[in-house]
């Protein structure tokens, strides 16, 4: 059962009306099931002995939250507060069992109040399993999110000024969901332009956007805005009018504004209305200056909770809790009061629903865990890979990509982290590495580089990295191997005997024409049709430098590639990894495809990019790290080693613990 909590001022110096109302799903009854009044000056005479004397409630509480970033004085707050949001009639009902969460309708004048502090009994905003939540409007929107996973998160960073604590707050978001491809999925901007944000944003269309950074108000309007300072350039603001017009195209689901730095909690009120009024669903703002700290641990906590599929007010309610155990119960801080989360939209409804694939997701992700890095710095890559192989409802597949890149620059990474974000989407891959000593181990006396038949024999034996394919996938090149045993040997096959033979049979080309290669490939090719059905399916051909060069180019692209590259292979992407030097002595000039370059990640970006590959790997930031990080990019810097060592670090981190 659901509660409102709702409080209205009939006029001027009048009292104001607090009312209960309950009901299942969020539908409550005309009439309240309790009310109570409270004095319109919010019982002044009652403050606590800190705020002792003021003129009015909101000004002396949020002036004294504004002033302390630690005071014990807090929990008397708190329970002011607290006694205003429950008055005994209120309380009465609202505590009987069966109540799992609080929706918060405020008149605007209360709106600025920091309610997150509210006690009872106890503290009031930092109970999971009964959140609290502000709403817009008194009644939620029906407004369920569309999107399947993942979860797509936009991190941008306004400012150059570590007193913030971005630092700190960036690394831990990376941290947590670095490891959770297909499920969450962050890209992060630092102090971007206008057209980098702009162009981010649309390539992104995120459900989270996370702004780290600096409140202030234009100067010509008064209107709040967020700041951001690109290097070397004058600073620029992200205004109301901006939001509406570029940033609501569509609006983000969840707005996280870690951006008020100017001290006004009123700003942080006008900003999440600016949000809210353009489409979001919830906001989550901070009433105060957050320590660095604090929202490094508020923010990993928080997408912990969304991976865990928690909707975002109980995801909300764990990070806070998390903030106040750390330092709100034994010194008084205030961080934990900040966060406010005010939603327009049920809190189910917010973000896309996890349920369906979080625990086989994490069996996923630890099946893969030894056998794919973490780290694949390739954004733009990644999105124009996913573009083809994964796209949105009613784009079609990319029949065919290429991955060209020199040796060494991530190739292998970055398809291995597709096919991890394939297997938690529930996405069907056949990856078939050609390097030797290759896993489908056919011949004992094979040669060193794979002939044609040999290849198709990998492709077709290879196993699917998502478990129980499709019924029909493994009888599904049956007539293949009927056919083989025949066209091996220089002779059409007769019409398939019952039974079929066993898919163990590797006869190899012992006679026949060309005409008979271009029959096993045709054979081939229709069998591979019929693995990729019902459901669609991505075959990754890896390290083809190890193919007979004729074998590729004479027979594999003529015979397979480019058939699939027209399309003559419905549901079925191929993805093709090569370096530039394979693709410049096997590819055709005109050979197709989509093609997606990866450069060499070049010496000066070592030291960012080594953080990552810790965060990555699910390790905080320590000293230990750090002094790894600079000793082996000082003999990247000199040139002693290639960048590509970040491999080798990530297997050193892991070791580390």
């Amino acid at each position: 059962m659901d509660a409102l909590i709702e409080i209205t001022q009939g006029g001027q110096d009048a009292d104001y009306r607090v009312d209960l109302y309950l009901g299942d799903d969020g539908v409550w009854p005309p009439e309240p099931t309790a009310s109570a009044t409270v004095a319109a000056d919010l019982g002044v005479g009652a403050l606590p002995a800190p705020l002792a004397g003021a003129a009015a409630v909101p000004d002396a509480v949020v002036g004294f939250l504004h002033a302390n970033p630690e005071s014990q004085a807090f929990t008397d707050v708190g329970l002011h507060l607290g006694g205003l949001l429950l008055p005994p009639a209120v309380r009465e009902h609202w505590s009987r069992p069966g109540v799992e969460r609080t929706f918060l309708c405020l008149d605007k004048g209360l709106r600025r109040l920091p309610w997150e502090s509210a006690r009872s009994a106890r503290a009031l905003f930092i109970q999971p399993d009964h959140p609290f939540v502000r709403v817009h409007r008194r009644v939620p929107e029906d407004d369920p999110v569309a999107d399947s996973l993942p979860i797509r998160v936009l991190v941008v960073r306004g400012d150059d000024d570590d007193d913030i604590g971005a630092r700190d707050e960036i690394r831990e978001i990376k941290r947590v969901v670095g490891g959770a491809p297909g499920r969450i999925e962050a890209e992060f901007l630092a102090r971007p332009t206008e057209s980098d944000l702009q162009s981010a944003y649309e390539r992104v269309k995120p459900h989270v956007l996370h702004f780290i950074g600096h409140g202030t108000r234009k100067a010509s309007t008064g209107q709040p805005a967020l700041r951001i300072s690109p290097p070397g350039r004058e600073a620029w603001l992200l205004t109301p009018t901006y939001v509406a017009d570029l940033l609501s195209r569509p609006a983000p689901r969840l707005a996280i504004l870690n951006a008020c730095r100017s001290g006004e909690t009123a700003d942080a009120v006008a900003l999440t209305d600016v949000f809210l009024d353009s489409g979001a669903a919830a906001v989550v703002g901070m009433q105060g200056d957050i320590r660095g700290t604090a929202a490094a641990l508020f923010g990993g906590e928080l997408y912990r909770a969304l991976l865990d599929n928690d909707p975002v007010d109980r995801a909300v309610a764990k990070a806070r809790d998390a903030v106040y155990h750390h330092s709100g119960v034994s010194e008084g801080a205030r961080d934990w009061i900040l966060p406010s989360l005010t939603t327009r939209a049920r809190p189910d409804d917010v973000l896309p629903d996890l349920s369906a694939t979080g625990a086989r997701a994490v069996r996923i992700e630890q099946q893969f865990e030894n056998e794919v890095g973490a780290f694949v710095n390739r954004v733009h890559e990644r999105h124009k890979l996913l573009k083809g192989v994964d796209p949105g409802a009613g784009e079609p597949l990319e029949p065919l990509l290429l991955v060209v890149g020199e040796s060494q620059v991530g190739k292998t990474r970055l398809l291995n982290w597709l096919r991890r974000r394939c297997a938690v989407r529930g996405r069907r891959v056949k990856y078939v590495s050609f390097d030797r000593p290759n896993p489908v181990d056919l011949l004992g006396d094979r040669p060193s580089r794979f002939d044609f038949l040999e290849v198709l024999y990998a492709i077709r034996d290879v196993a699917e990295d998502l478990p129980n394919p499709p019924e029909g996938v493994a009888s599904a090149f049956d007539r293949f191997n009927h056919d083989v045993l025949h066209l091996a040997e220089g002779r059409l096959p007769p019409d398939p005997p019952v039974p079929t033979p066993e898919p163990a049979r590797w006869p190899r080309m012992t006679g026949g024409t060309s005409h008979h290669v271009a029959a096993t490939f045709e054979s081939f090719r229709a069998c591979l049709g019929r693995a990729a059905q019902p459901e669609p399916l991505l075959l990754v051909f890896d390290h083809v430098g190890n193919v007979l060069d004729s074998a590729f180019r004479q027979q594999l692209y003529d015979h397979l590639i480019r058939h699939v590259a027209d399309g003559e292979v419905p549901n079925l992407s191929l993805v093709v990894v090569m370096t530039n030097e394979q693709y410049a002595t096997h590819w055709p000039e005109r050979g197709g495809g989509t093609r997606v370059d990866l450069d060499r990640i070049e010496a000066e970006e070592f030291s960012a990019l080594a953080e990552d590959v810790v965060l990555a790997v699910g390790r905080s930031i320590r000293d230990p790290h750090l002094q790894l990080i600079e000793a082996i990019g000082a003999g990247v810097a000199t040139g002693k080693w290639s960048p590509a060592v970040l491999g080798d670090l990530e297997n050193i981190v892991r070791r580390m613990g």
